[in-house]
């Protein structure tokens, strides 16, 4: 399994696509971790391709099309400051599976 780091806008997009949008991470990845509001890492097991297309496809029935996003696979000696010990901790346990 993998780990990719989602950057994401949704703009001008419907209220309701926000929560399609997690809804559409949580289906194929059911561990991932919003760092902020417009970025989330998301351990999984398809590609930074198959992961826009599938966002993209959940955000499409919701009116949301304009969205940015960005989707790269994290590598194992990424480097980060001043995150949450939580979210450190499983950033670790991800990273080393």
């Amino acid at each position: 399994m993998s780990l990719c780091l989602v950057l994401h806008d949704l703009g001008a997009a419907p209220a309701a696509a926000e929560k399609v949008f997690f809804e559409a991470i949580f289906e194929i990845a059911p561990e991932h971790w919003p760092v902020t509001p417009r970025a989330t890492l998301v351990a999984t097991g398809v590609s930074p391709a198959y992961l826009r297309d599938h966002l993209l496809r959940a955000l499409k029935k919701e009116g949301a099309e304009d969205v940015v996003l960005t989707i790269t696979r994290v590598s194992p000696d990424a480097a980060w400051h001043n995150l949450p010990a939580a979210g450190e901790a499983w950033l670790r346990e991800v990273l080393e599976d």
